[in-house]
């Protein structure tokens, strides 16, 4: 297992690995890293076509980067706060 060091972009709870590999999956908000994109407006291919600043939104709202994605997710971690 990779150890967390990093904050998800989406969420921001401790859950990303130092390095950024592709297809890393956040287990709290299930956000997927994507070194393709270049902006937090641009729509991400590996996030369903969803950016990161509406995948925030959608976190605060349904505590996951899409509404439909609410059963892959899960609470964070005391060592996962930030």
């Amino acid at each position: 297992m990779v150890k967390a060091t990093h904050p998800c972009p989406c969420c921001g709870y401790i859950t990303m690995p130092g390095i950024s590999p592709t297809a890393y999956i956040c287990p709290v908000c299930f956000w997927e890293i994507d070194d393709f994109i270049d902006s937090d407006d641009e729509p991400s291919d590996s996030n369903h076509g969803i950016s990161l600043n509406i995948a925030r939104k959608n976190y605060q709202a349904y505590g996951a980067m899409s509404q439909h994605l609410i059963k892959y997710c899960r609470s964070a971690t005391l060592e996962e706060q930030p």
